[in-house]
C-alpha cells in the first residue's frame, strides 16, 4: 500500500488534481493538489472510482479484492 510521501502516491495526487482543474473545481494547480489529496485521503476519491466503475457497467469484484486485502 502507498502512503503519502511515496513518489507513487504523489503521481496519483497530481494526476487527480489534474482532473479537478479540467472539471473546473479548482483554478490553480495548489489548490486542486490541496483537494486532491484530501479526497484520497478521506476516501471520497476511492468511493468516487467506485461509482465510476459502476456506472460505466464495470464490476467492483477486483476493487474489493484489493479492500479486502490492504484494508
Amino acid at each position: 500500500c502507498i502512503e503519502p510521501g511515496d513518489p507513487e502516491w504523489d503521481i496519483v495526487a497530481v494526476n487527480a488534481a489534474a482532473g479537478i482543474i479540467v472539471g473546473g473545481k479548482a483554478d490553480e494547480f495548489a489548490y486542486g493538489l490541496e483537494l486532491a489529496r484530501e479526497s484520497i485521503e478521506n476516501g471520497e476519491a476511492y468511493k468516487k472510482l467506485k461509482e465510476l466503475v459502476k456506472f460505466c457497467g464495470g464490476s467492483t469484484a477486483r476493487l474489493e479484492e484489493f479492500e479486502e486485502k490492504y484494508g
